[in-house]
């Protein structure tokens, strides 16, 4: 599920008084969805849960993305303290090696809604 479409979930929660906290590290997409508390990994998409294969890392990044429940007092990204280097390196590998068989759309900074409505909904959130 996209990072747009579990914010606009949260803001939902949150609305009718469940506290909710998104774990995420397409840090554009997180603002654009204006979701109300945040805790962001900045490591490749895909890797949001922590490095693959690596169980310790895995735990700590969720051990701390929950601490955000205690410590958020209102709404915002909280930037979560790991960093990751090799994961980056293994992207633009990756990316640099697809001989055309890597089909999806480049990223960028605009948001992209499943339908107007979601868009309209986004949009007035924001303030």
């Amino acid at each position: 599920m996209c990072h747009q479409t579990v914010s606009l979930i949260a803001r939902t929660f949150e609305q009718e008084g469940t506290p909710t906290l998104i774990l995420g590290s397409a840090l554009d997409i997180l603002r654009s969805g204006a979701a109300p508390r945040v805790q962001f990994l900045n490591y490749p998409l895909g890797f949001t849960a922590g490095k693959p294969f690596d169980p310790e890392n895995q735990r700590q990044v969720l051990a701390t993305a929950v601490q955000g429940f205690d410590q958020m007092q209102e709404a915002g990204i909280c930037r979560m303290d790991f960093d990751w280097p090799e994961g980056w390196a293994m992207i633009e590998e990756r990316e640099q090696n697809t001989s055309g068989t890597d089909l999806r759309s480049p990223r960028d900074t605009t948001p992209r809604y499943q339908t107007e409505e979601d868009r309209l909904l986004a949009e007035s959130m924001q303030g």
